[in-house]
């Protein structure tokens, strides 16, 4: 058993901590010592719960936990995401220090709020609302003095803590750049959910030179011209603090509103530049979705675009459609292709957006474990049970969406009893004589060819074709016709410009990981070159000028029964450009009725159209010439 230092404040608090630190340590002192035991995590249905109430909070994190996780795995550190309460909700890195950190419950599932692990870097930003470095000795329990922790809030817009960004690691390294890195990212992710929210943007600056995107203050307005939200830059800019929400922008600020770049005044004289920005001026951010292996636990709730674009958007409407007609959809694509980010997107829009999203990584779950976690058990069921027992994620997933993620891993003898359920659309919980009913929406994904493992006794061909009432094929990142330009479009996002010849080799690359790794790596660039006002060829790792071969999914010919492979604009896929030899006429009516559409809603304006597709103009014109 743990037990906490001493309580002797003076003799025993580190030496030469700050007030805040020692403000800290005085109110650990008066904390009942069981309480400072190790906890033991939640369970992963319960994480799951709490991973879906702070959905929004994990969508928006995604990038910077992808970003700031590679360089932890670098510097033998983790990041951390933790809810409002202190309890994580994510974690990440490097593989030895997550190991050793789950020895100190560092581990999603856990709270390090202060009443329960004491002072530490997590819980003490929580308490004060402020970005704190714990390092080593400053932490109030001995056992974590082996620990470095920089942590940082991130705010909604109206002043509220969402959650706690964290990058931890050995005592015996110190990076003094931790923190403001950290602090950096926090603040990135407070201007992505603000920037998801309803209204006009007031964005400005001091002085002339515009700072990177995320440094810049924003102001939240609605049709009045009231002040609904901010970020942390802007209560600097306008030296005040989170009571301006509800107030009139004039009441700050003085001069006209423009879409342009244009003089406003504070009222004591300083100048700014600024300019009102409409919600469809801000990019989307880029896809990217987080694979979950076996004893890690990564984000639930992928990032999303803010909306689907042309390439994804007949994908999306296809899915929609199939929702509301009670048909199970079935994703397949390479991996970092989107499909839980495809998959969430559908929920949204779907026959039951009003119910919970339940994600289940079957390659994830513990064979011995999944079939308690799938179905849920009654108190007792078996050694180790809960005393209350477990509803199961098929029960919470009632009224909303399923989603069955690698349905291609799931062990062959739980898909019999998977297969009665999704066909009787109930379900016994284990150790129980009831039978509780199910409705949800169906999805499933896998990056697998599942009629090959069927052909190899892998997967049961009468499960597998109840899962995809509605095949739909992803395509992959080196598959966009447009690829060059959405590149330069999301690094754009992120504050950064690429030159012309770093852009040509990032275009040139194939992308294994697809969405996934082109942004880590853009998220990681901006990273380590804030300062360079444009990415060039020496910027970038060596391992870009290696084109590792495309996975072998992209290039299999779909089997019968398997999802009709799309291209890039949404449409089914063809060779080269034209309509290759072979292809169905079938497939080719649908890309040009697609292309037909646009063209309609452009008013026939072909470059708008070419644009919103992704292609070149000239390509638009020998498509329509080749109908």
């Amino acid at each position: 058993m743990q037990t906490a230092a001493p309580l002797s404040l003076t003799s025993l608090a580190p030496a030469q901590t700050g007030h805040r630190i020692q403000r800290s340590w005085a109110r650990c002192a008066d904390l009942d010592q069981h309480l400072l035991t190790d906890p033991n995590p939640l369970s992963r249905a319960d994480l799951d719960l709490h991973r879906q109430a702070h959905r929004l909070l994990l969508e928006h994190a995604q990038a910077s936990l992808c970003a700031l996780g590679t360089l932890a795995d670098q510097r033998d550190s983790i990041v951390i995401l933790a809810d409002p309460t202190g309890l994580i909700l994510h974690g990440q890195g490097n593989l030895q220090f997550l190991d050793q950190a789950q020895r100190l419950a560092l581990q999603p599932g856990v709270s390090w709020a202060e009443p329960h692990r004491g002072t530490n870097a997590i819980g003490t930003a929580l308490h004060d609302g402020h970005a704190v470095r714990i390092h080593g000795a400053d932490h109030f329990l001995a056992r974590n003095r082996i620990l470095s922790c920089h942590a940082a809030p991130v705010f909604s817009g109206q002043g509220d803590i969402l959650g706690i960004l964290d990058l931890s690691g050995p005592a015996h390294t110190l990076h003094n750049h931790a923190l403001p890195l950290v602090q950096s990212m926090a603040q990135a992710i407070s201007r992505q959910i603000l920037l998801a929210q309803p209204g006009r943007r007031l964005v400005f600056h001091l002085g002339q030179q515009a700072p990177q995107a995320h440094q810049q203050a924003l102001l939240l307005l609605d049709d009045d011209g009231l002040i609904t939200g901010a970020n942390e830059a802007a209560l600097q800019a306008l030296n005040t603090d989170w009571r301006l929400i509800g107030t009139p922008w004039a009441q700050w600020l003085n001069g006209a509103l423009s879409p342009h770049d244009s003089r406003l005044f504070r009222h004591d004289g300083q100048a700014l530049v600024g300019r009102l920005q409409r919600p469809a001026e801000h990019p989307p951010a880029a896809p990217v979705a987080a694979r979950r292996g076996p004893g890690r636990d990564a984000p639930a709730h992928p990032a999303t675009q803010s909306a689907p674009d042309a390439l994804t958007r007949p994908l999306l409407d296809q899915a929609i459609r199939a929702t509301h007609a009670g048909l199970a959809i079935l994703l397949h694509g390479e991996t970092g292709t989107g499909k839980e980010v495809l998959a969430r997107h559908i929920h949204r829009h779907g026959a039951r957006s009003a119910g919970a999203f339940i994600a289940i990584n079957c390659a994830a779950l513990p064979e011995h474990l999944i079939e308690s976690e799938l179905f849920g058990y009654e108190p007792g069921a078996f050694t180790g049970a809960r005393r209350e027992g477990a509803r199961g994620l098929l029960r919470q997933a009632h009224g909303g969406t399923l989603f069955l993620d690698e349905i291609g891993d799931m062990p062959l003898g739980l898909q019999t009893r998977l297969l009665r359920v999704l066909q009787e659309r109930e379900v016994q919980p284990l150790g129980s004589e009831k039978h509780y009913p199910l409705d949800f929406s169906l999805i499933s994904a896998s990056h697998q060819d599942l009629p090959a493992l069927i052909a190899q006794g892998r997967f049961r061909a009468d499960l597998y074709y109840r899962l995809q009432d509605m095949p739909l094929e992803l395509p992959a990142l080196r598959q966009r016709p447009d690829l060059a330009h959405f590149i330069l479009r999301t690094y754009q996002g992120l504050g950064g410009h690429i030159g012309p010849a770093a852009l040509d080799t990032l275009a040139a690359y194939p992308w294994p990981g697809n969405y996934r790794e082109l942004v880590s790596l853009l998220r990681r660039l901006r990273c380590q070159y804030p300062d360079d006002a444009v990415l060039g060829p020496q910027h970038l790792p060596d391992s870009l000028q290696t084109r590792p071969a495309p996975s072998a999914s992209s290039s299999s010919t779909p089997q019968d029964g398997a999802a009709t492979t799309l291209d890039a604009c949404g449409a089914p896929a063809r060779p080269a450009d034209g309509c290759a030899a072979g292809a169905s006429p079938l497939l080719h009516v649908q890309q040009y009725e697609l292309i037909q559409r646009t063209v309609q809603a452009c008013a026939g304006n072909l470059s708008q159209a070419a644009r919103q597709l992704g292609i070149h103009r000239s390509t638009l014109y020998r498509k329509l010439r080749g109908h």
